[in-house]
């Protein structure tokens, strides 16, 4: 029984690392949206800017772009 704990508590280690792999992933993915749609990511968006979606949900979670003038 000692040898399958091990391996038990080596697969949860090894899912553990992958869930923290993947939303880097995602936030990697958010941010090459943001700029296919001409914006950047910001904290906050300015007065001139409208915000177009999130590039990822801790430091920077605004995309922005400049407000277009009909």
């Amino acid at each position: 029984m000692p040898g399958a704990m091990r391996i038990f508590f080596l697969i949860f280690a090894a899912l553990i690392l992958l869930a923290q792999i993947f939303p880097a992933r995602t936030a990697i993915h958010r941010a090459l949206i943001c700029k296919r749609l001409e914006g950047h990511c910001e904290a906050e968006c300015l007065t001139f800017e409208v915000k177009i979606g999130g590039c990822r949900a801790e430091l920077t979670p605004f995309s922005c772009k400049n407000k277009k003038e009909h």
